[in-house]
Order: C-alpha cells, then sequence, then structure tokens
C-alpha cells in the first residue's frame, strides 16, 4: 500500500562532510519540524550521511550508506562508480522512495575533493519526480592526479 505522507521530523542543519555535525533547528526556544517532501530530502540526506551500521546497537543495522568508504580516496572514475552504487544502494532501504530514475556523480570543477551528487526519484504515492542534489567531501585537499607530458624528452 503506498503512503502519501512523508512524515514528519525535526528539523536539522547538516552537510555531508568529514568532521561534520548535526544541529538542531530552533526558533523562539522551540524545535522546527519538517514535513513532506522537506522532510524526505533532510531523510535522504542523514541516509547518505550515516555510515551504514553505525544505528546497529538502536536496532536499524541497514541504515545508511557506504559513501564514507570513499573518504580519503583520489576523485577517480572508479571512485565515482563507487558513489553511484552506494547511493542508489542506500536509497533502495528508504520505504518513502517508489522510484530511482537517476544518480549522477561528477566530480565538482571548483574543488574536485567533492563529489556532486544529483538525484531524480519519485516517491510513495506521488506522481512527480523529485530532484536531489548533494555534495560529498572525500577529504580535504585530497585531489585527482594528473598525468602531464614532459616537454623536450
Amino acid at each position: 500500500m503506498e503512503r502519501p505522507d512523508l512524515g514528519t521530523d525535526i528539523q536539522l542543519q547538516h552537510r555531508l562532510t568529514l568532521g561534520s555535525a548535526l544541529q538542531l533547528e530552533t526558533v523562539g526556544g522551540d524545535l522546527v519540524t519538517t514535513t513532506g517532501l522537506d522532510n524526505l530530502s533532510q531523510a535522504l540526506w542523514l541516509r547518505l550521511g550515516v555510515p551504514r551500521g553505525d544505528l546497529t546497537n538502536l536496532g536499524h543495522p541497514d541504515f545508511g550508506s557506504r559513501l564514507h568508504l570513499l573518504i580519503g580516496r583520489l576523485a577517480t572514475p572508479e571512485t565515482l562508480a563507487l558513489a553511484r552504487a552506494y547511493v542508489r544502494e542506500a536509497l533502495r532501504r528508504e520505504p518513502r522512495i517508489a522510484e530511482v530514475s537517476r544518480v549522477d556523480v561528477a566530480v565538482n570543477p571548483v574543488d574536485r575533493g567533492e563529489l556532486l551528487i544529483a538525484i531524480s526519484l519519485r516517491p510513495v504515492g506521488k506522481a512527480d519526480p523529485i530532484d536531489l542534489s548533494l555534495t560529498f567531501a572525500l577529504e580535504p585537499g585530497q585531489v585527482e592526479a594528473t598525468a602531464h607530458a614532459a616537454a623536450g624528452r
């Protein structure tokens, strides 16, 4: 059965980078909540940012992704392919997703130590797809080695 309700949760500030932290959003001392597609978007960020298995002791052994395994790697075609596979694998475990139609991973041209991830998916109970994008830091200062032809040899 399809659930058109995408849930409600506490709104968080977060980034998928090495050494990041989650912060609660508050207004006037009260916690801010997020619902619907915004909640799904936040849930997907969390699912992709949490190392798979980290919530085993809380009863959620399959929550998370394996993206953390890419930290410290160079942004090579193999790394991009692994990132795509890890994102798809994590999204398959999200019960609020009916279909994932696209996962693109590219190197950020401004910061080659970051991956740009673009996702197109259709939530359960919704007719139209939504697009999400995020960045994932491989490691500060990590860049892909490039070959240069030596002149005069």
